[in-house]
């Protein structure tokens, strides 16, 4: 796959304005941001400022209480950690820490966060559970001849919005900073070039850590718009380590956070990806220091690891300026996608001459969409 700032979808228009600046993307971004390169074109376009998008999301293995479940006989209701989305009405669910003990879902509040479920389902007594503990997600049951319940609605996805971000790197040089050339290149074709190069890093940064503005997250003629990136939409499975105990053992962390994102539904069959800071990256490299086959005839050393396999799954690993240094985000391709807005992928416009200056600017409106955040993981010190 390749990124070229475009989107795939036959209905999608590049922009015919400016200069299309799309195969000149294409050319740098496995260099500059090969994070983006992996995700490729999307095959969907925003038609907006503000893009809505109906987010996908998976059935979990396990589901974690954030409310205490009390021992009692009635009908109880608690909060989950947002994955009773993909539950229906009937759902069996298992307290593995008590008798064990069943329980039913008999209605899922709009949202996924509440649930209300009848009790000792099973026979064989009630348990208890303190906030933040595992219930064991088994399967849909109904009465014979069920009759359709009506609480589905959270199966069809949940209704998200995200800003699409406005992109603006403008270029500008004098008469005399032209005339004066540097070994025969032209200053302001040079400063073109180079921020050709740096647009794909610059946009991959804020499709990792982008954040809204607080003030006018739409916008205005006197406030920048920007979007929502990956690492707020990861927010369920955030966990915290310390440097020295994640250099010591990088597969165990690395393992424990996989581990985490699977039982909250994600497949090993998803194309993972772990985009990290340096240390982290430079931790991660440092696992194959005791399977390095060399000679001494060789003059090359190398240890780096671009691709991991654990048992949930086999990962390929990104080294991103964008990320603190001892930072990383565990992600799937399929459930991301970098979307232009339509007519507005990246472009070079021209603005001529203003005085004894010659000025343009590279403008650009992107956005993401974060399908099913609650099975990504973010480890950070």
């Amino acid at each position: 796959m390749a990124f070229t700032g475009l989107s795939t979808n036959k209905l999608f228009v590049p922009n015919l304005v400016g200069e299309d600046i799309s195969e000149i993307i294409k050319t740098l971004t496995p260099y500059e941001a090969p994070f983006l390169d992996w995700l490729g074109d999307p095959d969907v376009f925003a038609q907006s400022t503000k893009h809505e998008y109906i987010a996908d999301f998976l059935r979990p293995r396990y589901i974690i209480n954030s409310t205490a479940i009390n021992s009692l006989d009635t009908s109880t209701a608690f909060q989950v950690n947002g994955l009773g989305e993909a539950l229906t009405v009937g759902t069996i669910l298992e307290n593995e820490s008590a008798a064990p003990e069943l329980m039913q879902v008999t209605s899922i509040v709009t949202g996924g966060n509440s649930i209300v479920v009848s009790r000792n389902y099973d026979g064989s007594g009630v348990g208890s559970l303190a906030p933040g503990q595992q219930i064991f997600v088994r399967w849909p049951a109904a009465e014979e001849g069920h009759e359709h319940s009506g609480s589905t609605a959270q199966r069809l996805g949940v209704r998200n919005a995200n800003t699409v971000g406005y992109f603006n790197v403008e270029i500008a040089a004098s008469g005399t900073q032209r005339a004066i050339q540097t070994l025969g290149n032209d200053t302001y074709e040079n400063a073109r070039s180079k921020v050709f190069t740096e647009i794909p890093g610059l946009l991959e940064s804020e499709v990792l850590r982008g954040r809204l503005n607080a003030t006018n997250s739409l916008g205005t003629s006197t406030a920048s718009r920007t979007m929502l990136g990956i690492r707020s939409h990861i927010t369920a499975i955030s966990s915290t380590v310390t440097a020295s105990s994640f250099a010591a053992n990088p597969h165990l962390y690395i393992g424990n956070i996989h581990e985490q994102v699977y039982q909250a539904g994600a497949a090993t069959t998803e194309t993972w990806g772990i985009v990290a800071g340096r240390t982290f990256f430079r931790n991660m490299s440092d696992l194959n220091d005791t399977k390095v086959q060399d000679t001494n005839a060789r003059e090359v050393f190398k240890r780096v690891i671009r691709n991991y396999e654990g048992p949930f799954g086999s990962v390929t690993l990104f080294l991103s300026r964008a990320l603190p240094a001892t930072e990383l985000l565990l992600v799937p391709r399929e459930r991301i996608k970098v979307v232009p807005l339509q007519g507005r992928n990246f472009m070079y416009e021209e603005m001529g001459k203003s005085g004894d200056n010659t000025k343009g600017m590279v403008v650009g409106e992107y956005t993401v969409e974060v399908h099913h955040g609650s099975a990504m993981g973010r480890l950070r010190v």
